[in-house]
C-alpha cells in the first residue's frame, strides 16, 4: 500500500457539530408526554426523541450519539437490568439515567451500580429533579471522558501518549499475525531542538512541538497513529509496511515534513529528525519492538550518510 505524499493537516477547525439529542426510552407513551413537558419546562436546550423499544434505541444510538438515555427499566423487549446492558454495549460512553416505578428503588441502586448514572422513581420525580439529573448525567459523563482523555492523551500536541501507543501497537501486532503482514515503528528525535528551545524559551519551543505534531498527523494514513513520548521524542506505527525499501521511503517523507522551515518569533527554523526504524510481526512483544526502534534512532544520529536506520530483524 503506498505511503501518501500528504493529506490536509488534521488538527484544522471543523464546523461544530449539532448538540446530540436526549434519548427517551418508555413505552407508555402518557409517561413520556410527562417527562417530556418536564424537560422542556425545565429548560434543557437539547431536542427529545421519543422511542417505545429497547430495540428502537438501539437502531436510533447505532447512528448517532445521545446527550443522555433516560431509560424505563420494564420494556416490552427488555427486563429489569438487560436494557442497561445492552444500552451500554451499544452507547458505552453515553450517560444513562434509568427511570423505575414506584416500588423499584432496590432496582435503581442495581443499575447505578451496573454503570447508570443515576435513578429516577417515576411517582416521585418533578420537573427539578428530572432536569437535575440529566444535567449531572450529563456533566459526570463528560468530566469521565476528559479523564479518560488525559490519561491516554499528551497535554501539549493532543497525540495519544506511550500508554495508547502501546495499546494500538499492540493490537496491530495481533493484526499482522494474521493477515501476515509487518508493522513499523518509526522513532523520532527533533535534532537541534534543545537549542532551539534554550535560545527562544519554551512558549517558543512548545509551538515548535505542536507544529511538528501537525504535521506528522498530515503525513500518516487514517489507521496509523502519531504519537508524543515526551520531550521532542515522537513515535509513529505504520499498521502495514511493505519491507525496508518502503520504510526508508516513509523515513524520508517524514524527514521532509519535519525539516520543512518554520517561523518562530520571526526566526526561520528548520530541523532535521533522527529517525529508528523496527519493522515486526505479531511473534514481537511490542515493548521488544519498540526498543528496537529507540536504539536504531541513537544509531541514526551518528549516521553521516542518512538521518534514519533500520533496525535488524529480531
Amino acid at each position: 500500500m503506498p505511503f501518501p505524499g500528504g493529506k490536509k493537516n488534521l488538527l484544522m477547525s471543523a464546523p461544530e457539530a449539532p448538540a446530540a439529542p436526549i434519548l427517551l426510552v418508555e413505552d407508555n407513551r402518557a409517561q413520556a408526554r410527562i417527562m417530556e413537558r418536564m424537560l422542556a419546562e425545565g429548560g434543557l436546550d437539547f431536542e427529545v426523541v421519543h422511542v417505545g423499544t429497547l430495540a428502537a434505541a438501539k437502531q436510533h444510538l447505532a447512528g448517532t450519539r445521545a446527550a443522555c438515555i433516560l431509560l424505563d427499566l420494564t420494556l416490552p423487549d427488555a427486563e429489569r437490568l438487560d436494557g442497561l446492558a445492552e444500552i451500554r454495549n451499544v452507547a458505552p460512553e453515553a450517560p444513562v439515567v434509568v427511570v423505575t416505578a414506584d416500588d423499584d428503588s432496590g432496582r435503581g441502586i442495581k443499575a447505578v451500580q451496573s454503570g447508570a448514572q443515576d435513578y429516577l422513581m417515576k411517582g416521585e420525580m418533578d420537573t427539578a429533579q428530572l432536569c437535575r439529573s440529566v444535567r449531572f448525567a450529563i456533566e459526570r459523563a463528560r468530566s469521565e471522558q476528559q479523564l479518560a482523555h488525559r490519561a491516554l492523551h499528551d497535554d501539549l500536541t493532543g497525540l495519544p501518549n506511550r500508554v495508547l501507543f502501546l495499546d494500538r501497537l499492540t493490537y496491530s501486532l495481533a493484526q499482522s499475525e494474521r493477515q501476515d503482514s509487518r508493522v513499523g515503528i518509526f522513532f523520532l528525535d527533533l535534532d537541534g531542538f534543545k537549542g532551539v528551545n534554550d535560545r527562544l524559551g519554551h512558549l517558543a519551543g512548545d509551538e515548535l512541538l505542536r507544529t511538528m505534531a501537525a504535521r506528522l498527523l498530515g503525513w500518516v494514513r487514517p489507521g496509523d497513529t502519531v504519537s508524543r513520548f515526551g520531550g521532542d521524542e515522537f513515535t509513529v506505527l505504520v499498521r502495514e509496511v511493505g519491507g525496508p525499501s518502503q520504510a526508508e521511503q516513509i523515513a524520508r517523507r517524514l524527514t521532509e515534513a519535519v525539516a520543512a522551515p518554520t517561523e518562530i518569533d520571526g526566526e526561520q527554523i528548520s530541523l532535521t529528525p533522527s529517525i529508528g526504524i523496527a519493522l515486526g510481526t505479531g511473534r514481537e512483544k511490542p515493548d521488544t519492538l519498540l526498543d528496537r526502534a529507540d536504539k536504531a534512532m541513537y544509531s541514526a544520529k551518528r549516521r553521516l550518510d542518512t538521518n534514519y536506520e533500520i533496525a535488524e530483524p529480531a
